[in-house]
């Protein structure tokens, strides 16, 4: 292993992302890949990397300095060069259907047939193909994520097209807003569709009303039974989010009811979604008449729209590769006799011996569930724990002031609203969240989907325009602002707050 070039350089710690749910096991294929395979396909890799883990809570941070750097290189070839952003685009779902294939074939019965040899193949395998997905998939998040490169080179470009400050961020919603459904788009179409069958049948709206699962499903009829149970088949590990999850029959149920407390019909709903989709097309076309966007320029504001269709894609397949490799890994835990909190600390060359030398410290382990630390550049690597984890990280966090009544982000869907705030993290928090509250968290993800369908407003701390909240505000025509930073540490549930997110901006009322 060479030795550490940027351990001790100069450039600033940046929080990447705060990440609750998440593991080494999981982690460590991108945070590797971002230093070793990231230059592959956009030509700069980032120089260095690291990240801190208390049980499954995962922080990672970036050079400050060396994330512009990145992202301004991905940017440039996105504005610049023809083909490139649909190119990425392309591979993102070549990848995505790669590994989703590879899924498809991960074992999850009678895993104690394998030897300890075929788990490490399948282990190993998930690691190569997870990888390269990485070098494809994240190009869109790099580019936009942590210092806005691609939004404002955009941005710049309408400037000098004589759009004004004021009708700025308008433009630039409408122009990059995507033509073609997400993955989310689709799966709330389609639960629409099983609502708007129950509304057609007295005996299943009947039976939606007990509070009982079993019941409720007994009392369906057939066809609308098996159109929610295909459903789930089809949808169940998009709440894997990192570690554990899994939709039930009842979540769906909870689902379809909160479908009937709206004011709308779910066939209103349903036209109503439809609707806005074909307005916000007809908006865009219209403005790109206007302003004579044309060439690679037309082909820039495309792609950016189709960022926001192919990240939903690839990561609807990534939960489905993190819930099929869940089993592998208790199946190995089981066998070396450790938690499944400590597989899920072993870094691929530990795994390799564990399994086919049969090495395993159980202790370090241990300690590692409690406090890690993984620092990476290109070639080598450094996993930390105790006290020098701990004198470590306090040479990369910085002490945040919150003692604020404002803060600002970027706007990601227009609006105004007024409400509650609920800080909702995880599924598990979604049952304070009432219809017009104000959704706040960290970052979006499937797994809180149903919460923010209730939202007046979305406020994020992390996430660019590609982002998971970005994308769903879009589609549900929900205000929201992104990248705050700080909102979940200077808001708490029950303040009121006002968004504007004209301005990106969150105000906390008296």
């Amino acid at each position: 292993m060479k030795s550490l070039q940027h351990y001790h350089d100069k450039d600033p710690w940046m929080l990447g992302e705060d990440i609750p749910n998440a593991d080494l096991f999981f982690s460590n294929v991108w945070l590797h890949g971002f230093v070793n395979d990231f230059a592959k396909h956009t030509g700069r890799a980032y120089a260095k990397i690291v990240s801190k883990y208390v049980g499954y809570h995962l922080w990672f941070y970036f050079g400050q300095q060396d994330s512009f750097a990145v992202g301004e290189n991905i940017a440039r070839r996105i504005v610049g060069e023809p083909g490139y952003a649909a190119r990425v685009n392309r591979h993102i779902i070549v990848e995505a259907d790669k590994l989703r294939r590879f899924c498809d074939k991960i074992p999850q019965r009678n895993l104690d047939r394998l030897t300890d040899r075929q788990l490490w193949a399948v282990y190993r395998r998930h690691n190569e193909i997870h990888s390269t997905y990485y070098t494809w998939c994240w190009i869109p998040v790099g580019a936009d994520m942590f210092h806005n490169n691609l939004t404002d080179k955009v941005k710049e470009y309408l400037r000098a097209k004589g759009v004004s400050d004021e009708r700025i961020t308008e433009s630039f919603l409408i122009l990059t807003q995507p033509t073609k459904k997400s993955l989310i788009y689709i799966e709330h179409e389609q639960l629409l569709k099983i609502a708007a069958k129950i509304v057609g049948d007295q005996s299943a709206q009947a039976a939606l009303k007990h509070k009982d699962t079993q019941v409720v499903m007994a009392k369906f009829p057939p066809a609308i039974r098996r159109s929610l149970e295909t459903h789930r088949r089809k949808y169940y590990y998009t709440k894997h989010l990192w570690v554990s999850g899994e939709y039930t029959i009842a979540d769906y149920l909870r689902q379809l009811k909160e479908i009937f407390d709206k004011d709308q019909s779910p066939q209103e709903q349903l036209r109503l979604q439809t609707r806005e989709l074909v307005r916000a097309r007809s908006r865009r076309r219209q403005l790109f008449r206007r302003l004579k966007i044309n060439g690679q320029w037309a082909a820039v504001f495309g792609s950016f729209g189709d960022f926001m269709v192919t990240k939903i894609y690839r990561r609807y397949a990534q939960l489905l590769a993190v819930h099929h490799m869940g089993a592998i890994l208790r199946e190995i835990a089981r066998r070396r006799g450790i938690s499944e909190a400590q597989v899920r600390c072993v870094l691929p060359e530990e795994m390799k011996a564990m399994l086919l030398r049969r090495i395993c410290h159980p202790a370090v382990l241990e300690e590692r569930t409690k406090l890690m630390v993984y620092y990476a550049e290109r070639g080598c690597d450094k996993l930390m724990i105790g006290d020098t984890a701990r004198e470590y990280l306090s040479t990369v966090e910085r002490i945040v002031d919150t003692d604020v009544r404002e803060i600002r982000g970027q706007p990601a869907c227009l609006g105004h609203a007024r409400g509650t705030v609920k800080i909702i993290i995880r599924a598990s928090d979604m049952a304070k969240m009432k219809q017009g509250d104000i959704l706040v968290s960290i970052a979006t993800d499937p797994d809180i989907v149903s919460a923010m369908k209730k939202a007046a407003a979305i406020v994020t701390e992390q996430g660019g325009v590609t982002s998971h909240a970005a994308i769903v505000s879009r589609e549900l025509n929900i205000p929201c602002v992104i990248g705050t930073k700080i909102a979940t540490k200077v808001f708490k549930d029950g303040d009121e707050v006002e968004v504007d997110a004209n301005r990106g901006v969150v105000t906390l009322l008296p």
